[in-house]
């Protein structure tokens, strides 16, 4: 990605409520749920064309778009991704507005057609585009994405500086994202928790909506010499941040924003920020 351009889009990163433990949980947020309130809350016009890509053939009309529908937004389309036919898609998705990742399957079946730099160039150029990944989709728009079993695998690079995690959990999980990010010092370790959105606008600053919270891992300025992948190490210099609605921060320098720098940007970062 072109770093000297800062991105005059966004990207969101959803983890809505696990349906199997939080079915019946009061203020339990689906994923929809979550992308609705961001989408309203920054006064999204309800015309916009939404693409909504998946590697499901369950999506359907009642499906996961009609919350989105129910709230008025129906110029909406679903893109069923295929590797043998992925570059049918490139003129639906360069008209879109929003782009909704469904999935983590599309990372695969994107990688070798035009439909990664494509994202890249409207991200970059184009205002207020949308890019948004639900669940484990999520987890695949930075570079560098964490595998189940703990490895790193390649991701479509439109974020740069985070390696995100949304099936963080307390655990092992949190060794892996742990371990991940003081092998890459570069990065940032962003878990994201059960029913929380992480929304980054100009490449850098990061918003927090929902229930919930997320888990920030700086490791810059970790020693990381004779550190060797899953050994049991003690770490000076580890730091961490706990954010919830509201909260704004850095992704540049690893630190909170304690007050908003930009009128323009969505409303519900100028409430209940935590200073």
């Amino acid at each position: 990605m072109e770093s000297t351009i800062t991105p005059k889009g966004r990207i969101i990163i959803i983890r809505g409520n696990d349906k199997e433990t939080d079915e019946e949980s009061e203020g339990r947020l689906t994923p929809y749920d979550l992308l609705l309130k961001i989408l309203t809350r920054s006064s999204e016009q309800k015309t916009v064309r939404i693409e909504i890509l998946t590697t499901s053939d369950h999506l359907e009309n009642g499906g996961k778009d009609a919350a989105l529908k129910k709230e008025g937004y129906n110029n909406i389309g679903c893109i069923f991704l295929r590797k043998e036919d992925s570059g049918i898609y490139y003129s639906r998705i360069s008209e879109a507005k929003i782009i909704v990742f469904d999935n983590p399957h599309f990372s695969e079946i994107l990688k070798d057609s035009s439909i990664p730099d494509l994202l890249v160039k409207k991200y970059l150029h184009e205002e207020n585009f949308t890019i948004a990944g639900i669940n484990a989709g999520g987890m695949y728009l930075p570079g560098l994405v964490l595998h189940d079993k703990g490895n790193l695998v390649t991701g479509l690079g439109l974020v740069n500086n985070c390696i995100i995690d949304t099936k963080f959990r307390h655990g092992t999980r949190f060794t892996y994202l742990v371990d991940a990010v003081i092998q890459h010092q570069e990065c940032l370790a962003i878990g994201i928790n059960a029913g929380m959105a992480f929304i980054i606008e100009k490449g850098y600053r990061a918003s927090c909506m929902g229930n919930s919270s997320v888990m920030v891992v700086n490791a810059r300025n970790v020693n990381n010499k004779c550190s060797k992948k899953r050994t049991s190490v003690y770490k000076k210099n580890l730091r961490g941040h706990i954010l919830t609605e509201g909260s704004v921060f850095d992704l540049f320098s690893g630190e909170r924003i304690k007050k908003p720098l930009l009128p323009d940007t969505l409303n519900f970062i100028k409430r209940n920020a935590i200073q």
